[in-house]
């Protein structure tokens, strides 16, 4: 008898401490939550998009259309107006006191420093549309502009293309592009593997019982998917700049099939743009240098990228402006100052420069010397 008392007293116990950790889950996910355990499928795919892959929630700092914005608008007076297509350089990002990158404040940005250059050395007002966001590359911009471009009307499409649109080309977006009859982009659709995140955390916290859900959501976030994201990556290679850091030699004989797909998908996105804005001149391909391009420490960067956006932009007859040589002098013998420590971004103060001699080169593109 006293054992079977002491066995319904472990049993009330167990019950009332089950009910109790459950009742306070379910208050925590109404007040809190410290722990989310009621997701919604059409919250979590908000960063999705079937014609975009990802893209920036509206509001705040971005618009609806994925253009970002500004502390200061555009002037009702612009004499012209521009669209700057690009990646996290053209969104422009900074780093926090906990080490976390995130995206700039919006007087930092390249189209910014732009506008503020021909105001205060020109005179001119111009309107500039930063459309500009992280992990995008030509593939992404194909249908970007042919979203944008009828929407934003601009007398001229500055597209800044990075090193790391050549492995985002082949490697993440190669797979997942939709193209229409004539073999053009017209939209890159979601990364399988977030579309399996996102719907394995609704699928985990769609349990009766919060109890149930809050160890579904561990084994699914801290096993099943990151299982799941170590299969996918095996795909490809880990380092998005490896390419860059190999001799020019040995990546155009080992890397000709990459680079040849990166050159067909800026040929793409150049036809695109030049039919919709009326004349190559109305299109102006610009490129950065990151560290390994200008220190004479650490790794040297090849400039595979740059010489095929040269080629691309020649046979098109679209102008192209590299940024190096001017920042090479700009930066002197610290290149490291004007980049984010352990980051292959830019600083506030190398997005300023970078934006200033993409000022300059643009005043005398568009007759503004």
């Amino acid at each position: 008898m006293r054992a079977g008392s002491t066995i319904r007293l472990v049993a009330i116990n167990i019950v009332v401490g089950l009910f109790m950790f459950e009742s306070s889950l379910r208050i925590q996910q109404m007040t809190g939550p410290f722990i989310d355990l009621e997701y919604r499928a059409e919250s979590l795919a908000t960063g999705l998009s079937e014609e975009l892959n990802h893209v920036p929630t509206a509001g705040g700092s971005w618009n609806r259309d994925g253009i970002r914005t500004m502390e200061e608008p555009n002037s009702a007076q612009c004499s012209q107006s521009l669209l700057f297509l690009g990646d996290s350089f053209m969104q422009a990002v900074q780093q926090m006191p906990n080490g976390d990158i995130v995206a700039s404040h919006p007087s930092d940005t390249i189209p910014v420093h732009v506008r503020r250059f021909f105001r205060e050395s020109l005179g001119k007002e111009l309107c500039v549309f930063n459309a500009g966001y992280a992990s995008y590359s030509p593939s992404i911009f194909v249908p970007q502009a042919k979203k944008l471009i009828p929407l934003v009307k601009p007398d001229l499409v500055v597209i800044d293309v990075d090193e790391t649109d050549l492995w985002d080309d082949y490697y993440r977006y190669r797979d997942l592009v939709m193209r229409d009859g004539e073999g053009s982009i017209t939209a890159v659709r979601p990364t399988p593997v977030y579309v399996q995140f996102h719907n394995g955390l609704v699928d985990s916290t769609s349990k009766t019982l919060f109890t149930h859900r809050l160890f579904s959501k561990l084994y699914f976030t801290g096993i099943e998917y990151p299982r799941l994201l170590a299969r996918y990556n095996q795909r490809r290679p880990n380092d998005n700049l490896f390419l860059a850091k190999l001799p020019a030699a040995e990546a155009r004989q080992i890397h000709a099939s990459e680079i040849e797909h990166f050159k067909s998908t800026l040929d793409d996105l150049t036809r695109t743009v030049v039919a919709r804005v009326g004349s190559p001149q109305r299109l102006i391909y610009i490129h950065h240098p990151h560290l390994g391009h200008l220190s004479t420490r650490g790794v040297k960067f090849n400039n595979v990228v740059s010489e095929v956006l040269r080629d691309v932009a020649s046979r098109n007859n679209v102008r192209y402006y590299d940024a190096t040589e001017e920042l090479r002098v700009e930066f002197g013998g610290s290149p490291e100052t004007y980049y984010i420590p352990d980051d292959v971004h830019f600083n506030a103060v190398g997005t300023r420069a970078y934006g200033i001699a993409v000022g300059k080169y643009l005043a005398h593109a568009l007759g503004d010397h």
